[in-house]
């Protein structure tokens, strides 16, 4: 086996403070949304918002499994699931699209 020195150390430092940011970064905004009420109301119908468009994908998506080997094991809920993600993602990327076009042209004629 190789010894490789002080990386294995660098790795271990690495991991700790990846932890550390990302559990500051989950745990100091829900600090600061429970001392300001509105800005979790605000979350949370945006949260709304996005199950509801989630569930209206679903709803919309087509199930059907194709007959091939490549799909062997797949049910219908994994291919319906599957594809609501597809149409979700479709529907926040050209959405973002129109609110950033949206933006410059509101931005233009201020």
């Amino acid at each position: 086996m190789e010894d490789y020195g002080w990386v294995g150390g660098a790795l271990y430092i690495m991991y700790i403070l990846l932890f550390v940011a990302i559990a500051s970064a989950v745990i100091l905004p829900i600090i600061k949304s429970l001392s300001e009420p509105k800005t979790l109301i605000r979350s949370g119908i945006g949260v709304g918002i996005i199950l509801v468009l989630f569930v209206v994908c679903y709803l919309i998506a087509d199930g059907t499994v194709l007959k091939n080997k490549a799909y062997e094991g797949i049910s219908e809920n994994t291919s319906k699931m599957i594809g609501a993600s597809l149409l979700m993602l479709y529907v926040m990327f050209f959405g973002a699209i129109i609110a950033v076009v949206y933006s410059e042209v509101s931005k233009f004629f201020k």
